[in-house]
């Protein structure tokens, strides 16, 4: 059974890792585990331009997929796709992502990352949003919305 929207901004307010999917110039995929911040119905994350494979991917493709996915029963995950946006990186943001998981290693984190020249956010506004929670009645799968075309 698909999640409410309040369903989905609690799950996604919960510190768990994201599966961050491009495509590379030969067309091949390319996953990664990442943080990540859900705000204002769109997904934040960060990356190196230069020295990351993402930065890469992206110069070829704007186009990724990322999951969101609980790891124990009953199973709950959501799946967004769409185009992604490079954006300069800031303190804030970057701690923001951080600090969710863990204060004080967030903290140490976002000053390092504020040094890497090519350090980066990324901004994803799903064009479509696949959610389930199978722990709910009358499961009947995945329900995909179409958040803008």
């Amino acid at each position: 059974m698909p999640m409410t929207q309040q369903e989905i901004e609690a799950f996604l307010a919960e510190p768990r890792l994201c599966h961050f999917a491009t495509v590379d110039d030969r067309g091949r995929p390319r996953v990664r585990p990442l943080w990540f911040l859900w705000k204002d119905g769109g997904f934040w994350l960060t990356t190196r331009l230069e020295v990351r494979h993402t930065g890469r991917d992206l110069a070829s493709s704007p186009w990724v997929a990322l999951s969101v996915a609980s790891e124990d029963r009953p199973y709950r995950a959501v799946i967004a796709h769409g185009r992604v946006e490079v954006v300069e990186r800031n303190e804030d943001t970057l701690l923001a992502i951080s600090a969710r998981y863990g204060d004080d290693e967030g903290r140490q984190w976002a000053a390092r990352a504020m040094q890497e020249p090519d350090r980066v956010l990324l901004r994803l506004v799903p064009e479509t949003l696949l959610t389930w929670d199978y722990g709910r009645e009358g499961t009947e799968g995945a329900k995909r919305t179409t958040l803008r075309t």
